[in-house]
């Protein structure tokens, strides 16, 4: 009898070259074109307010003026074009403070460079009233100036839950004198979970 020959398959042979190649230009691709922010004033934690009422409504990417209020009563200034802050700061990651109470020192002020508790490594430039109005006017104009006129700040309030309403009441002042008649105020969405 015969014995039966075992046939061989041939094995599957898989090029990965062409794999790996797509991969290291995939990877390329997007450490080219991913921006990386510089730390902002998101490192100032504030707990926003809740809201019911969801606005669909998107900020754009760019051109965009933040005013942080935190709940000791303080008001930081801070805008994502780094020309115009050095040229209103005078420092490319200065940010302004207002402590709309005069009695009083803001809380950077009194811990010596702590805002929350944390340290606050960004170069603040601390104004009173008449200079933060400035500043609000002056980074408008220096924004239009470097973009020939094309391009205008969309002011975006975040403000702590527990932020006294008298400060937010003088902002509004303040914008009613410096012009900014339109602003976004930011907030959470309300849940119905129970904690």
């Amino acid at each position: 009898m015969k014995k039966a020959r075992s046939i061989k398959k041939p094995g599957v042979n898989i090029d990965m070259t062409p794999l790996v190649d797509v991969i290291m230009l995939l990877l390329t691709f997007f450490m080219l074109v991913a921006t990386f922010k510089v730390e902002s004033t998101e490192a100032i934690e504030v707990k926003l307010p809740e809201s019911v009422v969801t606005d669909t409504t998107k900020l754009p990417e760019k051109d965009i003026m933040t005013l942080t209020l935190t709940k000791t009563g303080d008001v930081f200034l801070d805008v994502d074009n780094y020309k115009v802050k050095e040229t209103v700061f005078g420092d490319a990651l200065g940010v302004g403070l207002f402590h709309p109470d005069s009695l009083s020192k803001s809380e950077y002020e009194i811990t010596g460079g702590l805002v929350g508790g944390k340290p606050f490594k960004r170069k603040v430039n601390i104004l009173n009233r008449a200079q933060f109005e400035k500043a609000l006017i002056d980074l408008r104009v220096a924004l239009k100036n470097e973009t020939n006129g094309k391009s205008d700040f969309r002011i975006v309030i975040k403000g702590d839950n527990l932020t006294d309403y008298g400060i937010v009441e003088d902002l509004m002042d303040i914008f009613k004198a410096t012009r900014n008649t339109r602003f976004a105020l930011v907030t959470d969405v309300k849940t119905d979970k129970k904690e």
